[in-house]
């Protein structure tokens, strides 16, 4: 890898160690310079550097810069990260969410699809917030977990007529925002208290309740969090108690896609919640 890696940036390398790897890509930390990310699924690679890139030039966000990116290669910079700090860290990741979820666009969804994980992310643009969750992220993941066969159809019928009654629920917010999409523990690097990287986003533009939702679903941020985001951008009555497991019904159906039944209890509980 290192020989590759080093004739494609036509500079020496002394070693490429593989840190991580999953069903779609090998991931090598390349003299602590780099982060090369191998894959043959090539609209996945494609996708996160346009993610990235656009999150680069658009906002204020902390983001690896892009160095290279070929069909099955994308090269980017290696950030340092030890962990160090967790607490610091919440404050600061509120306040720069915070000031991302304040860029807005004047529809829902993105100029193009993304990705999210392993999948497509579809991202149709639509002026309501609502009509949007409901066709691009519920009906539309629901519709190919069916067709994979990870849901049964008595479940996705409940999902159906829960998706109807989703005016009743959720709220349209002041403005689309520029949403991460994917804010869990290991896409948020730290270092000595600060947030020094956000990697691997979805982005689209969206309600920021969602991005919120997203990080109560796997702990990503702690209290801390919650009440210095509020300072900065006021979370509206009734997330806690309601929209939350409405807009998780997403991550969980993209769950169950990637890693199969375990995660369909936790989506029939929701269902149920609302008397689906």
């Amino acid at each position: 890898m290192k020989d590759n890696i080093a004739k494609i940036l036509r500079i020496p390398i002394r070693s490429c160690t593989l840190i991580a790897q999953n069903s779609s890509a090998y991931i090598y930390n390349c003299d602590d310079k780099y982060l090369v990310k191998v894959s043959e699924q090539s609209f996945l690679l494609k996708s996160e550097a346009q993610m990235l890139e656009y999150l680069r030039e658009y906002s204020n966000l902390p983001i690896p810069n892009v160095v290279k990116k070929l069909e099955n290669i994308l090269i980017t910079e290696y950030v340092p990260n030890n962990g160090v700090g967790k607490e610091d860290a919440e404050l600061d990741a509120a306040i720069k969410l915070a000031a991302l979820h304040r860029i807005q666009d004047e529809k829902f969804g993105f100029a193009t699809d993304t990705t999210v994980g392993l999948f497509e992310q579809s991202n149709k643009q639509n002026s309501s917030w609502i009509d949007f969750f409901k066709r691009e992220r519920i009906l539309d993941f629901a519709n190919k977990t069916l067709i994979e066969g990870k849901i049964s159809e008595k479940l996705y019928d409940r999902i159906i007529l829960f998706c109807e009654d989703f005016d009743k629920y959720l709220i349209e917010p002041e403005f689309p925002s520029l949403l991460h999409g994917d804010v869990w523990s290991g896409n948020v690097l730290i270092e000595n208290g600060e947030v020094v990287s956000f990697i691997d986003p979805a982005i689209y533009y969206g309600h920021h309740e969602i991005e919120l939702a997203f990080i109560m679903l796997f702990s990503t941020f702690d209290d801390s969090f919650f009440q210095k985001y509020n300072e900065l951008f006021p979370i509206a009555e009734g997330f806690y108690e309601e929209r939350v497991d409405i807009y998780n019904l997403y991550p969980y159906l993209v769950h169950a896609r990637a890693f199969g039944s375990s995660y369909i209890p936790y989506i029939e509980k929701i269902v149920e919640k609302y008397g689906y």
